[in-house]
């Protein structure tokens, strides 16, 4: 026969299995925003049962620490500190698990004394903490404006008249013809190119996880792009003979240099992009 005292214990600990769980689901891999608003309703409602029922003793630190875990994935470092520090005082001591979520809170040696909600620092604060669209994120944006532009110049100043065309054609039987087709894959390419930049940058100041992906994929594109078409441009000309034109051999070490940008930009911002700690820290929605 259970008394009433258990009957309450065994009901708390299973409304704590399922909160634990939800906040599993809404944490695991894409934080689930909606998920997570509810997990923090169920567990306001928990807690308004439990949270002075002494009947539940020490256990009761489950409650302070499923709300340490709520703010921490929320951004709200200090509010998550003081829970877990309740946790621990509720608990009566230390554990491994409250010492981990203090060693993430945790800014060099001391922790966090106000609050880490970007929305709630000021600009000094954010600074501090790396939190912004500034230093070498700044100078990424400004670089992605300038490819954006020359992009869109590119997108409209490539093309061969008709006239253009006959010429190659009679030149080298279907010459033309293959390079209006190259340039056909190349505006099409150079559109695709010029929509991942604004949409990388839509996200960027709008501080989405998302932008990190864009971004990365952007790099890689232009790069990748760049290295096929001039392979092919470089295996059209030396197949027509034109490679030994001394304008294209200009143009074809222009392009060489453009291409080798894009590759080099690449392999710099794309690590960057997945260690930096401001992109971590700012782009958090």
């Amino acid at each position: 026969m259970q008394l009433p005292h258990s009957k309450a214990a065994q009901s708390y600990k299973e409304h704590v299995r399922t909160i634990e769980l939800n906040l599993k689901d809404a944490t695991s891999g894409e934080r689930d925003d909606s998920l997570l608003s509810m997990v923090q309703k169920r567990l306001d409602a928990l807690a308004e049962k439990y949270q002075y029922n002494e009947e539940i003793g020490a256990a009761r630190y489950k409650l302070y620490e499923l709300q340490a875990l709520v703010h921490y994935f929320n951004g709200h470092d200090d509010d998550a500190l003081d829970f877990i520090n309740q946790a621990i005082e509720t608990r009566g001591e230390n554990y491994p698990k409250a010492e981990k979520l203090k060693q993430q809170l945790s800014l060099g040696d001391s922790y966090v004394s106000k609050t880490t909600n970007p929305d709630k620092m000021t600009k000094a604060q954010q600074r501090e903490r790396k939190i912004g669209l500034e230093g070498w994120l700044a100078l990424f944006i400004v670089g992605q404006f300038l490819a954006l532009l020359l992009t869109l110049i590119n997108l409209f100043s490539d093309s061969l008249s008709s006239s253009d065309i006959s010429a190659l054609n009679e030149y080298q039987y279907g010459l033309g013809d293959t390079l209006q087709t190259l340039i056909t894959f190349e505006n099409i390419a150079v559109f695709v190119y010029a929509i991942l930049i604004v949409t990388t940058l839509v996200q960027l100041f709008r501080r989405r996880k998302s932008a990190k992906i864009f971004a990365i994929v952007t790099l890689v594109f232009g790069a990748l792009y760049g290295i096929v078409d001039y392979a092919v441009a470089s295996s059209i000309f030396d197949s027509s003979g034109l490679s030994g034109n001394s304008e294209i051999q200009a143009f074809m070490s222009k392009y060489a240099g453009d291409v080798g940008r894009n590759v080099i930009a690449a392999f710099i911002w794309v690590p960057y992009f997945l260690i930096s700690k401001r992109v971590k820290r700012t782009l958090t929605k």
